[in-house]
């Protein structure tokens, strides 16, 4: 089953909410009943995954148990390599070995890549290294850790939220729900499916129909791209959060309006932010502290500039086997080594509106590297963005005005750098306390369920 789909906000949803309140009634049950809803919710996506879900869920436990967290690491990892990176890997070596006289390749087995083993993997690895480093004990929960690892709205596509906060939150649900909570959460996901379905999907159109020859048209189709895969994310992460809420659940934020930084360390404080903080805690500090022991203090700079960089390359290699998002990772790292030699330097900033249109002008290039399948498409985009190929056929860019998405990609555009661009922040502003605003919201809501069976699932499950 997908998020993103009828069967679950019509059956799926609804059924287990009144499981949940009207037949579980202690906190013991309540874990139980979301341990089996996750299962379900995980084997109606592809069944034959559960086991891998299954066994690195026991083998995570077990290995904290027994004080062997290295052993949980690796075989963690290791999962996530084979499914996520053999087939690129394997690309790589036989490129490699056609260059050279040798009649040996390594064979493509072209899996499929498990719902989100990029996220429970990291739930299980950050879990692992907490006990490692005594920031809290190894769990004697079973059922606790397994519904933490499981836990169906976050599965998918994160956030990527901590065991210790997790395991709280599952020992103290609630015995009912708050006609308060009732309304946020409903709302929440009502702004998150309205973002999804009449933004997100609706830009992805436009990617496919648009063809990046010529000045104008490489950049409005990169500009959509950012404004496209921002409102898809964001939009996954307001319903997940909309039905953490309902389930009793205060879930990590993953953005707070990314657009509107002013910096690259500003823009990954913003974005994906659960993420952000994962590499942070396990790798950056760890790796920055130890370089600086090996190097000395008057290295500092370098130890710095090298966590970043390898720091980021991985972020990037997260998101998926494949050159441009290794790249992407580096571009960022440079970005942000950037900004820390500047600051270093003592240098002025630059003018308010001058530093923020420049990042958004080198973000802008960021995107068209993560969204280019390989380096000659790169090339060719980054060549079009310049300049260097001309302005391009004036018809292809007075065309642009009429595409159905342009409307679109105009009100996407404000609301990105409105800083009410969150689900959250419209809720706490109390910007929808109307009930006429409300009732409109319900309206186009129910409209969006009735278009979500024709919408692409959200962006970032292929990572």
């Amino acid at each position: 089953m997908v998020i993103a789909s009828q069967a679950f906000f019509v059956l799926f949803l609804p059924a287990s909410l009144v499981i949940y309140y009207a037949v579980c009634r202690t906190p013991q049950v309540k874990r139980w009943f979301l341990l089996v809803a996750s299962y379900l919710f995980y084997g109606l996506a592809g069944i034959e995954y559960l086991p891998v879900l299954l066994g690195l869920s026991c083998l995570t436990f077990w290995s904290a148990r027994k004080d062997r967290p290295a052993a949980g690491i690796i075989a963690n990892l290791l999962a996530l390599g084979f499914f996520k990176y053999y087939d690129f890997g394997a690309e790589n070596l036989n490129a490699l070995l056609s260059s050279l006289p040798l009649s040996c390749a390594a064979p493509l087995l072209h899996l499929a890549l498990p719902l989100g083993i990029s996220f429970f993997v990291f739930k299980h690895i950050g879990y692992l290294l907490d006990v490692k480093q005594r920031r809290h004990p190894a769990s004697t929960d079973l059922l606790t850790f397994m519904t933490y690892s499981a836990f169906f709205p976050q599965i998918s596509a994160g956030p990527i939220s901590g065991y210790g906060d997790m395991a709280r939150q599952l020992h103290a649900l609630p015995g009912s729900i708050a006609r308060g909570d009732i309304y946020r959460g409903l709302l929440t996901i009502s702004i998150g499916l309205i973002k999804k379905v009449l933004i997100a999907d609706v830009l992805t159109t436009a990617l496919s129909t648009v063809a990046p020859v010529g000045l104008l048209p490489a950049w409005y189709v990169v500009v959509t791209f950012a404004m496209q895969l921002y409102f898809d994310f964001s939009a996954y992460t307001d319903i997940v959060l909309g039905v953490g809420i309902l389930f009793g659940f205060s879930l990590p934020q993953n953005f707070d309006s990314p657009y509107l930084a002013t910096s690259p360390r500003l823009f990954w404080e913003r974005w994906h932010m659960s993420l952000s903080q994962w590499f942070r805690t396990y790798l950056f500090f760890p790796w920055s502290r130890s370089l600086l022991r090996k190097w000395g203090g008057e290295h500092k700079s370098a130890s710095h500039y090298t966590a970043n960089f390898a720091t980021l390359g991985l972020i990037g290699l997260w998101h998926g086997a494949g050159w441009n998002y290794i790249l992407w990772g580096i571009y960022h790292g440079l970005l942000l080594n950037i900004q820390a030699g500047w600051e270093r330097r003592q240098w002025k900033p630059l003018p308010g509106w001058l530093g923020r249109a420049g990042f958004l002008i080198a973000l802008m290039f960021s995107w068209a590297i993560f969204m280019s399948p390989s380096l000659e498409s790169l090339g060719q985009l980054l060549t079009n963005m310049s300049g260097l190929a001309g302005l391009g056929p004036v018809r292809d860019s007075l065309a642009l005005a009429s595409n159905p998405a342009t409307p679109i990609l105009v009100l996407a555009l404000p609301i990105a750098f409105s800083g009410f661009a969150e689900a959250k922040a419209l809720v706490e502003a109390r910007m929808v306390a109307s009930k006429w605003l409300a009732a409109v919201l319900g309206l186009v809501t129910i409209v969006c369920l009735f278009l979500i069976g024709q919408v692409v699932q959200f962006a970032y499950v292929q990572f």
